[in-house]
């Protein structure tokens, strides 16, 4: 059953065990810049909770993308109880250059699945197919961001040098990065990353 997440004191998000409300999409959200004219996509939007906090902090103009059903009926359930204009369609990364076009966006967000270091080994299958759905997502953000639009991103920490790899192949140059830690060790990377950007990287500390 759904419960009702307030994540500021006029939006919030219905949750359900398999679409939580996690610490790393909140802070993704906060780290996320755009200009209230921007147009955002949300990629694997879930139950909505990125394009949901990420309008109420900043505004924009969001969509948001996904193929589970049970979720998009969350995060379209979300924001008319916030009063929001979000449109969530059921849509796959792969798809979202012919439907919406190229260069159609200022702004992309997206929480990639990944593995921890936990998990690394324990089922290689899944893990390369995570490997791969990330190069398949950050190659369709080339194509659906205008030139000098930027994509925003979390990943592991300790996986940042994959992630910096596939972005330079796909000609999107990692711009900002913060890390969030636990403990003395960084746990979380957010990185925005510029379609076109020439080098020259600001790193803070979360």
């Amino acid at each position: 059953m759904a419960e009702w997440e307030l994540l500021t004191e006029t939006a919030g998000v219905y949750r359900t065990a398999s679409c939580p409300v996690h610490e790393d999409a909140l802070r993704l959200a906060e780290f996320f810049r755009c200009k209230p004219d921007d147009r955002v996509l949300d990629v694997g939007t879930g139950n909505g909770i990125l394009s949901i906090y990420a309008c109420s902090l900043r505004g924009g103009i969001y969509t948001g993308i996904d193929t589970d059903a049970e979720a998009l009926s969350l995060a379209k359930d979300g924001a008319i109880r916030n009063g929001q204009n979000i449109r969530f369609l059921s849509l796959s990364a792969e798809e979202a250059p012919s439907s919406f076009g190229h260069g159609s966006f200022e702004r992309i967000l997206m929480n990639p699945p990944y593995y921890t270091s936990g998990e690394i080994g324990r089922n290689a299958a899944a893990r390369h197919a995570h490997e791969t759905l990330l190069g398949e997502w950050i190659s369709v953000s080339f194509l659906l961001l205008k030139n000098g639009g930027t994509l925003c991103l979390c990943y592991p920490a300790e996986q940042l040098a994959e992630l910096f790899s596939v972005l330079e192949k796909n000609r999107l140059a990692p711009k900002r990065l913060q890390l969030l830690y636990a403990g003395e060790k960084a746990r979380l990377a957010l990185v925005e990353a510029k379609k076109l950007g020439k080098p020259g990287l600001v790193i803070t500390k979360g």
